[in-house]
């Protein structure tokens, strides 16, 4: 480059000298000078004219030709630009084989832009909701899928956890909805037929539900033999009565171990259940004290730091069941001498239920399971203690149908802290009345 220039300089030096020269032999050396600029001026224009008349048809034609400097501007245009589409060939096949390989997923997969308005979907997405090309293009997400519960996973954005809705266009499908926000908030969405877990899941539930009610019938039938046998089982030898108060002892926990599942098949399926009314937290305090003080031994002590005029929006009996499960674990697995410290404290921005206890404290790696049904961290133990394993199980499903998150912070050798975190919608602190209920039967873990 540095080339081109200087014998383009020295060129253009030699013939304006050389126009001195020739002014001044002819006694008109300004005019011959002028003339020279004038030409050279004449030049580059001439020659940026034909530069911006190639560029105005995407210098698809080959460069005018021309010399020196010119000459390997044109060169260096039409060697980019032979790159630049070169690049372009490559990226449009590249995009039109992802284009391909996504249209074949069976997965659907969905590309909307911030405010939800779809831009682009493959032939699995359209398959499940129903999507037509070109006429729902452009459209809001939430005006194709009219679900209630799809709208307020979307608006409230909502994306920790998959959804499980139907399919709008094809009958008995079930969907399971990932979105992932990318760039400036736009939405990447993962559709994926479940329709076989569903299923599953739901033979599941109603195999634990109905296997459950029918247990009852031989359960009550076995208790009351016990209890008669207990009324003469003075009369029996030892060890048949150490027999009787055994079988007694299992009757009656697996009675709460069938009590529990059913009603943790009622929370999963939202059969039967009561309408959702503002209750005040002083209720479940009291409530809570009633049922405790029975069971705390003298070496145990629990402080409840429940002062305020809270009211909290849902249902009693699930409410008061997730409650009193939090605070029968921490009295069953505090030592002696243990404290259990019960609070509420609430804020503009949600309103956090709390147990905590000074126990064993549970290692951090068990805690990811602890919600899992029957899972025990030292099964030995929990035994000991007469809980089902599905304590957490239902806290974790009243929660849900709450809005709301359990939070659990465990250090070993020096207690947990059981939080139940509720959003703000779900609080409040005015004077709005409470519903009375009287207590009712805790499911213990």
């Amino acid at each position: 480059m540095k080339t081109i220039w200087r014998q383009s300089i020295i060129r253009w030096l030699l013939g304006l000298a050389a126009c001195v020269v020739i002014g001044l032999i002819i006694k008109q050396a300004f005019l011959v000078v002028l003339i020279y600029l004038l030409g050279s001026l004449y030049h580059q224009l001439y020659q940026l004219y034909q530069f911006h008349n190639w560029l105005r048809y995407s210098g698809k034609a080959p460069p005018p030709e021309a010399s020196g400097i010119w000459g390997d501007i044109f060169d260096a245009v039409y060697r980019l630009q032979k790159k630049q589409r070169k690049s372009k060939r490559r990226m449009q096949q590249a995009l039109t084989r992802i284009e391909h390989s996504t249209a074949a997923l069976k997965e659907g997969v969905i590309m909307a832009d911030s405010e939800g308005n779809l831009e682009w979907w493959n032939n699995s997405a359209g398959h499940f909701f129903g999507l037509m090309r070109p006429v729902d293009r452009g459209q809001a997400i939430t005006n194709i899928m009219r679900n209630p519960s799809f709208f307020r996973y979307f608006t409230q954005k909502r994306f920790g956890e998959p959804l499980i809705i139907k399919s709008p266009a094809k009958e008995g499908v079930y969907l399971e909805i990932q979105t992932t926000l990318y760039d400036k908030n736009d939405h990447l969405i993962f559709v994926r037929d479940v329709t076989r877990l569903h299923l599953l899941e739901q033979m599941r539930k109603d195999f634990v539900a109905n296997a459950s009610h029918e247990l009852k019938t031989p359960l009550t039938v076995i208790k009351g033999y016990l209890e008669t046998l207990d009324m003469f089982k003075e009369n029996l030898p030892p060890s048949m009565q150490k027999g009787i108060v055994n079988m007694s002892d299992q009757s009656v926990r697996m009675e709460h171990l069938i009590e529990d599942l059913l009603l943790l098949s009622r929370l999963e399926s939202n059969e039967k259940r009561e309408e959702d009314q503002w209750h005040a937290m002083q209720d479940f305090s009291s409530a809570i004290q009633k049922m405790a003080t029975p069971i705390l031994s003298e070496k145990h002590q629990i402080r409840f730091e429940i002062t305020t005029n809270d009211r909290i929006y849902g249902s009693y009996n699930e409410l008061y069941s997730a409650f009193s499960n939090l605070v029968v674990n921490a009295i069953k697995y505090s030592p002696d001498g243990g404290e259990i410290v019960v609070t509420w404290e609430s804020s503009e921005f949600n309103g956090v239920f709390s147990v905590k206890d000074n126990g064993l404290g549970i290692d951090p790696r068990h805690i990811p399971r602890l919600t899992e049904r029957f899972f025990r961290v030292d099964k030995g133990r929990s035994s000991k203690t007469g809980g089902t394993g599905l304590g957490l199980a239902i806290v974790k499903h009243v929660l849900m149908h709450h809005d709301a998150k359990l939070q659990i912070r465990s250090d070993l050798n020096q207690g947990s802290v059981f939080s139940c975190h509720f959003p703000a919608s779900r609080v409040r602190s005015d004077s709005i009345p409470s519903v009375s209920v009287s207590s009712a039967p805790i499911s213990e873990e």
